[in-house]
């Protein structure tokens, strides 16, 4: 199975399938994961993931921002999911634009990818001295879905892969674009994009990048893993408990796994179709403990958590649900609840 590229300024168009896709970043030899300060960390020094946005589900809210994190290595940057406000986490964890090199969507669920097409869109308009992207973006994502066949949006392609999503994003804003471009100083955004659309059936594990300084694999999971050369960490995007995420979380540096409080939904009162969902989509709290575990991770950290509101469910509820899932699991790494701009270096 070979992922295919789309570099969308030649307006190639190929289909293909995926669902929710975990990622591993391994930077290409291994150091004691550890969570600093944001003032202690250098940028452009070894590898460090930055938790930009840590909430799960697409309902806004003040205190958290959308799933989105981003891993630097030297000095290049890779987003992995690209939720609400996004682009504002990016420049306020001090990453710069023209660092970016590539963009990993887990899949096209709208919080993980509401902010994905700003980045071109708000860097094609710039004018010096205002930093634009710094060369071609490449972006890896599903391509269309076989699991969702009709819908009353768009009926003639209910789920289009990440290479129709982007066309169509740049459609939306044409009259923005076009008028730029009349004015002598905009581009085309895609034209600064290398779109790739990857599928994976369940069970095995896909290359999606390697490079001298990271290598990065996914596998497919039912709803990532990034290698840089100071560690491993695996990103779990939306699922339940995968024996194929595990696998590929193998003897990581860090693990950056979604959690949810499916009680907490049912207690609340909402209606059984969404706590069903919850259950049977996601990954409960007691299970991270058991994941990590079985995983052999070295470190956890919960970002994607629902409920994201912190007035509802506060950061030492989750903490205390974190120690009792670690503890029933046996698990020794230490287990953290992200926030946003968390910085944890591997280096």
């Amino acid at each position: 199975m070979t992922p295919r590229t789309i570099p969308l300024s030649r307006r190639g168009l190929l289909a293909g399938g995926a669902a929710a896709t975990p990622l591993a970043v391994t930077p290409q030899a291994a150091a004691e994961p550890r969570t600093e300060p944001q003032d202690k960390v250098r940028p452009g020094k070894g590898t460090v993931v930055h938790l930009l946005g840590t909430a799960g589900g697409p309902p806004p809210y003040g205190e958290r921002m959308g799933i989105a994190s981003a891993v630097t290595v030297g000095t290049d940057t890779y987003l992995v999911d690209c939720g609400r406000g996004a682009v504002t986490q990016y420049l306020r964890a001090g990453l710069s634009m023209p660092s970016l090199k590539g963009i990993f969507l887990t899949h096209l669920h709208a919080d993980h990818i509401v902010d994905y097409f700003d980045f071109p869109l708000l860097c094609a308009g710039v004018m010096p001295p205002q930093p634009g992207l710094g060369g071609i973006v490449r972006v890896w994502g599903p391509g269309p879905s076989d699991t969702v066949t009709a819908g009353p949006v768009t009926p003639e392609q209910p789920a289009p892969g990440i290479v129709e999503t982007t066309r169509r994003a740049n459609a939306t804003f044409a009259a923005s674009t076009n008028a730029f471009v009349a004015e002598g100083f905009g581009i085309d955004p895609v034209s600064m994009l290398d779109v790739t659309e990857l599928s994976a059936r369940p069970g095995t594990v896909v290359t999606v990048l390697e490079t001298a300084t990271v290598k990065v694999t996914a596998t497919r999971v039912p709803h990532g893993n990034m290698s840089p050369a100071d560690g491993s960490v695996v990103f779990s995007g939306d699922t339940s408990r995968s024996d194929d995420l595990i696998a590929l979380a193998r003897g990581c540096d860090l693990l950056v796994h979604e959690a949810v409080d499916a009680a907490w939904f049912e207690e609340t009162g909402l209606p059984a179709t969404v706590v069903e969902h919850m259950r049977e989509v996601h990954t409960d709290i007691a299970e991270v403990g058991g994941i990590a575990a079985a995983a052999g991770a070295r470190q956890v950290v919960l970002s994607h958590l629902a409920p994201a509101d912190p007035t509802q469910f506060p950061d030492r509820e989750w903490a205390a649900a974190a120690r009792a899932s670690a503890r029933a699991a046996g698990y020794r790494g230490r287990v953290t609840v992200g926030h946003d701009l968390m910085r944890i270096p591997l280096s």
